[in-house]
């Protein structure tokens, strides 16, 4: 090798440490793109903000909150099925969307094969929240209310997993309730605030701070045991339907194409900042309980879970969302 050859072929080399020295994802220095699936100000979103700041800061290159809501889901995950996979554009992933593909004729996407799981971050717990109108005071009450007046009660549905919340109650306690769409939870809160709908199942931060106030009523939380912030709340168990209970993690994951290699980078990276005690803190107001994992651990959650949405779509009868 001549002189040249061999200086030029030594500059590469450390233009390539360098480059995985900084940290960036994919060879372009341009923002790494996070498509969130709902509107800006619900819980994913912000969610996926807290995260995307930490990362901006491990990786090197800034991350980008995309707001793509609309279609449960299916508008943001079918820009990461057609991205490239050298990791500039990612998916804030969430338990509901596993369900889309079962329930179009045509769907826009595979929920195990379309895409390369990054990494779980955590769960957002669930509560059923009515407003002060609906006279009850317990879920107990409020399955009487609801049988004694069929139809007169509407609930807010942003996600699947709202909807499933809300369809497993319905069915289980024979009542019969008007769903509302909404493209997500900061549609949803102000109509139900405003007594234009009167029941959401929605993530319990959201509308928490509307109970102690007297501006809403929670009568339940989607959990195995009690919250530690509302302790005085049951369980949907402890209520009596303990058949309510709905998959709702949040992750990140990326196109079918990414290398595994990207994808366990980011993994580590996700790792790290979820245990960064400012990323901590702000999850714990978000009520975010964190739950990360490995690709092949959420690949697996993606995979039980599109099972337990098979059985709830064959179970409820629900051929269209």
């Amino acid at each position: 090798m001549g002189h040249l050859s061999r200086r030029h072929f030594l500059q590469l080399g450390a233009a390539a440490v360098a480059a995985v020295t900084a940290g960036q994802v994919c060879a372009q220095t341009s923002p790494v793109r996070l498509i969130v699936p709902f509107a800006a100000g619900g819980a994913s979103d912000s969610a996926a903000r807290v995260l995307g700041k930490a990362l901006s800061v491990s990786l090197g290159q800034t991350v980008v909150i995309d707001n793509s809501p609309g279609a449960n889901g299916a508008l943001a995950a079918k820009t990461v099925v057609n991205a490239p996979g050298d990791g500039a554009t990612l998916l804030w992933g969430v338990g509901s969307m596993a369900a889309i593909p079962l329930l179009q004729r045509n769907p826009p996407f595979e929920a195990l094969s379309d895409f390369t799981p990054v990494a779980r971050v955590g769960q957002f717990p669930f509560g059923m929240f009515v407003h002060p109108d609906v006279p009850a005071a317990t879920l107990a009450e409020f399955v009487t209310y609801a049988r004694a007046n069929p139809d007169k009660l509407s609930y807010a549905a942003a996600t699947l997993s709202e909807y499933m919340a809300a369809s497993q109650l319905t069915t289980a306690a024979k009542i019969t309730m008007t769903r509302v769409p909404y493209k997500g939870g900061a549609q949803a809160i102000p109509d139900l605030l405003a007594g234009r709908v009167q029941v959401y199942f929605t993530p319990i931060f959201l509308a928490l701070p509307h109970v102690s106030s007297g501006k809403l009523r929670m009568l339940g939380v989607l959990l195995p045991q009690r919250s530690a912030a509302i302790p005085d709340v049951p369980t949907m168990a402890e209520a009596g339907w303990p058949s309510v209970s709905v998959p709702v993690w949040q992750a990140v994951l990326g196109p079918r194409t990414m290398p595994k290699e990207t994808a366990a980078r980011l993994a580590r990276e996700i790792h790290l900042a979820l245990k960064n005690p400012e990323v901590l803190a702000q999850f714990e107001k978000l009520m975010l309980v964190v739950d990360p994992s490995t690709p092949e651990e959420l690949a697996k959650t993606a995979r039980d879970d599109v099972e337990t949405w098979r059985a709830f779509i064959r179970d409820n009868d629900v051929s269209q969302y």
